[in-house]
């Protein structure tokens, strides 16, 4: 009777587990039919390759054509390295036909060059005729029945410069693959929860530049005095930390995160407001890094 009983239970566990496997194999590809595009915008994450998701993999898979960003020589040291994308995924790109495309081409995408200042409306055009050539270029592979994806770094919808291609190609119902964040990668390196701070439980991103102006500016962000965490993208570094001293005090906890996501070479460095000036070479700082400010850091003993 003991043996019967094992054996029905045995049976019931099996079919429950076939049952489980079917309906997880069913939603697998109800998710690729919803899916399904010929445009898709795919986060790769940040750092080291194997940092990019197999949902991202998929896609590039299943990609004729691979927009890669290319960075000209009189552009900021370093973006060489941080775009290359055909180096990273050699493997995954082999075969597939490439299209170069500068990241800058999200400056002044939907403006009008005739509303703009007369010191920006050249440069506007200018971008606008080398957009419409990438632009002119994709629409050609669509054409042909090809599917496209464009390749951005980190995730694509956090000061990616590609966001762009989404609103332009809307009507091909363009797919968004979320990527790693430098954030959540810069996050791991710290190893300390962001979001427990001293009195605080939140976090604000910010470009950690811009004008002073804006609504947003890095100034009146930092009133707010909880967890600051900046994307640097050229920020003038002592600038930065002056102008949040104004409302932390100099004692405040600051990290520099460079190269996060790079098994062999990123680093991380801590001081305090007060410090972290003569601390940090910081007119060498790579293009990749990120400042957070906070409490939820502990209090380096300088």
């Amino acid at each position: 009777m003991a043996q019967r009983f094992l054996a029905l239970n045995s049976t019931v566990v099996s079919l429950a587990l076939t049952a489980w496997i079917m309906t997880l194999s069913t939603g697998n590809v109800a998710a690729e039919t919803k899916e399904a595009s010929k445009f898709y915008l795919v986060g790769v994450g940040p750092g080291d390759p194997d940092l990019i998701t197999v949902r991202a993999l998929r896609a590039i898979d299943r990609a004729d054509v691979i927009v890669c960003t290319r960075t000209p020589q009189s552009h900021q040291k370093g973006l060489e390295e941080y775009f290359a994308f055909e180096k990273k995924f050699s493997t995954d790109l082999k075969g597939k036909e490439l299209v170069y495309a500068d990241w800058f081409l999200t400056r002044y995408y939907g403006q009008d060059p005739e509303k703009l200042p007369q010191a920006k409306r050249r440069e506007c055009k200018e971008i606008a005729t080398q957009r419409n050539k990438v632009i002119a270029t994709l629409r050609r592979a669509l054409d042909e029945g090809k599917t496209i994806a464009v390749l951005s770094k980190g995730d694509p919808l956090i000061y990616g410069p590609h966001a762009w291609y989404v609103k332009e190609f809307q009507d091909v119902n363009p797919v968004v693959i979320p990527g790693l964040s430098a954030f959540n990668a810069a996050n791991a390196a710290l190893k300390t929860n962001v979001t427990a701070g001293e009195h605080t439980r939140s976090v604000i991103l910010t470009a950690g530049y811009g004008s002073k102006e804006t609504t947003d500016s890095l100034e009146k962000l930092s009133a707010h005095g909880c967890t600051l965490v900046a994307f640097t993208m050229g920020t003038d570094f002592a600038d930065f930390v002056e102008t949040v001293s104004a409302h932390y005090p100099p004692e405040t906890p600051i990290a520099v995160v460079s190269y996060a996501g790079y098994a062999e070479k990123e680093n991380v460095i801590q001081a305090t407001l007060g410090t972290v000036l003569g601390k940090i070479d910081f007119e060498n700082l790579p293009f990749e890094y990120l400042i957070y400010v906070g409490s939820f850091l502990e209090k380096p003993t300088d």
